[in-house]
């Protein structure tokens, strides 16, 4: 009996003493737990399992490592937990070169917790290596969590026991190893966005890309990502059209900005912009996506006027006067539904319906205004031009011309060399009877003027008719004496 537990108590300090120099070699101190005995729950079906940490503030529970065989699926499952006040927020596992397991999705996929865990489980499908040696090997996990408000990083160790591939001379296996497929990772642009609400035609604007893996299991990395237009239609204002992300995880997004120039001779119009992505899988297999984008590009308007005729001259108050001139459209696109009218303190306007101008032609323009007040500075008024641009926005237009506006007059001939005296802010309706007394003076002064010439003239034929008389009777009595 004392023989037998010599030989238990020599088994126990060699498996202890394994386990410090495992944790040792891991860069660890203190051992944690080991494996549960087999048939325990979570046991490690007939193989042993030690985890190892220098942290007592994180243990592993359940821990489930069977025996893994090369080039088949394994899996290790264990459950972290958080002695005292504390939560776990992540698990996930550190490959380095002897990770003994494949490189794939589960090599780098991360168990999340929250605030309120304080145990996370967490449970790994590995393909094994196709070239792992046999015996034992240490896979390490990293485990993040906080406490007291510290966050804290630990790695904890679980041992698995490998069978590698059988040496040469030995005889195959009965059961060819095989890989499980992957799916082909694919990576697409998802929306892109400007700084600009507008891209116009000569001018610089900043291009972001949002880009997202689509593969929920296969990351990517190694990734260029190249932007062309057909025609050259838009250009980096410096360096390359090509970015680079040194890597994208399963099912994650990324962003790639780039600031770039339209040419000016753009007409407006969208164009294709194609955006073409080449990347690696974790086993260093090439891919390549390409993925169309489309930008409206718009055409600013350029408007010049000219040949401005005011007629006449200069406009009398409650007169009526055109301004007449053309619109020249200097730009690549049409102007549509162009409208025109003048504003000012002197002169009253209706808008002028011009229409359509197309790119290069010019259309005139004849506005109508009437004289309001008489004008007592340079006589600039605003000339306002509204049209509709290629997009479909109504825009506007403004330019100062010269219009004059004077006091009303009367015409000489009606009110004699003497002007008369109006007081000045008069009402109209005064006005208006002014001018009407004015009529009717000038009324009655020509009918006495007429009355006076009608005497005359009466007058004067009686004295010519009387004189006539008296010489006709002169002559009755010459002749009268000479027949004597």
């Amino acid at each position: 009996m004392k023989k037998f537990g010599k030989t238990i108590g020599k088994k126990l300090m060699i498996l202890a003493m394994s386990a410090i120099l495992v944790g040792s070699t891991a860069g660890f101190v203190t051992p944690v737990m080991a494996a549960a005995p087999e048939g325990g729950a979570g046991g490690a079906s007939g193989s042993e399992a030690i985890t190892t940490g220098k942290d007592t503030d994180i243990i592993l529970t359940g821990v489930n490592a069977p025996n893994a065989t090369y080039g088949q699926g394994t899996t290790i499952g264990f459950t972290a937990k958080v002695k005292g006040e504390g939560y776990i927020t992540s698990i996930s596992p550190v490959v380095t070169d002897t990770f003994p397991f494949e490189s794939n999705d589960a090599a780098y996929m991360v168990v999340e917790g929250n605030a309120t865990a304080t145990e996370l489980k967490a449970n790994y499908n590995f393909m094994v290596r196709s070239d792992v040696a046999t015996g034992y090997q240490a896979v390490e996990f990293n485990i993040e969590y906080v406490k007291d408000g510290q966050t804290y990083s630990v790695i904890k160790t679980v041992n698995v026991k490998l069978e590698g591939a059988p040496a040469p001379t030995e005889a195959p296996a009965e059961e060819p190893t095989t890989e499980a497929p992957v799916s082909t990772p694919r990576v697409i642009v998802t929306g892109y966005e400007t700084d600009v609400e507008k891209v116009l035609a000569g001018e610089n604007f900043t291009l972001t890309l949002h880009l997202q893996n689509t593969s929920n299991k296969t990351a990517v990395s190694n990734m260029k990502v190249s932007m062309a237009a057909a025609n050259g239609e838009f250009l980096p204002t410096s360096g390359s059209s090509t970015q680079f992300i040194s890597s994208l995880g399963a099912g994650k997004t990324a962003d790639i900005t780039i600031e770039m120039s339209a040419l000016a001779s753009l007409e407006p119009k969208p164009y294709v912009l194609t955006v073409t992505c080449q990347y690696e899988d974790g086993k260093a297999n090439p891919f390549e996506s390409t993925e169309n984008i489309s930008i409206p590009v718009y055409q600013e308007a350029r408007i010049k006027i000219s040949e401005v005729t005011v007629s006449p001259d200069t406009i009398a108050v409650y007169n009526q006067g055109s301004v007449s001139f053309n619109i020249n459209n200097l730009g690549k696109s049409t102007l549509a539904n162009v409208q025109a009218r003048l504003e000012g303190d002197t002169i009253e306007c209706e808008e002028t319906f011009v229409g359509n101008i197309a790119a290069g032609a010019a259309g005139y323009a004849d506005v109508m205004v009437t004289g309001i007040e008489p004008t007592t500075d340079d006589g600039m008024v605003k000339l306002i031009i509204t049209y509709e641009d290629s997009s479909g926005e109504e825009c506007t237009y403004e330019e100062e011309v010269a219009v004059y506006v004077m006091e009303e007059t009367f015409d000489d001939e009606f009110f004699g060399d003497e002007p008369i005296d109006e007081p000045k802010g008069m009402p109209v309706i005064a006005k208006l009877f002014i001018v009407l007394g004015v009529l009717a003076a000038l009324a009655v002064i020509i009918v006495v003027v007429i009355i006076i010439v009608v005497k005359k003239k009466k007058r004067k034929a009686a004295e010519e008719a009387e004189a006539l008389e008296d010489e006709i009777d002169d002559e009755l009595l010459v002749d009268a004496d000479k027949e004597r």
